[in-house]
């Protein structure tokens, strides 16, 4: 008849838990990694203090990823959530008021510009 529903299951999250266990003696290219990149996005959004849990997860799904021993498997299982809390990351840093940059030297010329013709105006 055939192997028990239970007994097939077991067998595929067996297989699939150790496609995700790292292998210690296979150094990786640091290129490869993908934690120093979630690293550089995060620091890039400018997080604030309600988004720590979320930075946390994305670093410990990235970390996953980069210490699987199927990186294929890894991305296949792990990818989407990560790439669902980085969005959210993003759109919640979105929400944010954007600091003010100083104004650009370009900037300030065009603005001394306008002001020298608005006085012009008034004077001529």
């Amino acid at each position: 008849m055939g192997t028990p529903p239970a007994e097939r299951m077991r067998k595929m999250r067996a297989r699939k838990a150790a496609s995700l266990e790292a292998v210690p003696d296979e150094p990786r290219d640091p290129a490869e990694l993908l934690l120093p990149s979630v690293e550089a996005t995060l620091a890039a959004l400018r997080l604030g203090e309600r988004d720590l849990a979320q930075a946390q997860l994305a670093r410990a799904y990235a970390a996953a990823i980069d210490e699987a021993g199927s990186r294929v498997a890894a991305l296949r299982a792990l990818g989407p959530p990560l790439a669902r809390v980085l969005a959210e990351l993003g759109r919640s840093a979105g929400r944010r008021r954007p600091e003010r940059a100083a104004p650009s030297k370009v900037a300030q010329l065009r603005a001394a510009h306008a002001k020298a013709k608005a006085r012009q105006r008034r004077g001529a």
